[in-house]
């Protein structure tokens, strides 16, 4: 994830980082968006937590959801 300083208009510095989760039908196996959506949003997260960038995988279209949300969100209940 790369990161940026950005000087604010009153002075303030703030450090920015983004983070993109992608899943690339061929690497999935699917073009069905759901399962696209779920393996993406766990690259996204896999990515957050290890600090580099991640490129979603087989194993990734695997997680299980919960409510159409990746199992161990906040938010997700079972």
């Amino acid at each position: 994830m790369p990161h940026a300083l950005v000087v604010l208009d009153d002075g303030r510095t703030v450090d920015v980082a983004a983070s993109v989760g992608i899943a690339p039908p061929d690497t999935i196996g699917s073009r069905d968006l759901s399962a696209l959506q779920r393996a993406a949003d766990a690259a996204l997260h896999d990515g957050k937590h290890s600090g580099r960038a991640t490129i979603a995988t087989a194993a990734h279209a695997a997680v299980p959801s919960v409510n159409g949300r990746r199992v161990g969100r906040p938010g997700t209940a079972l």
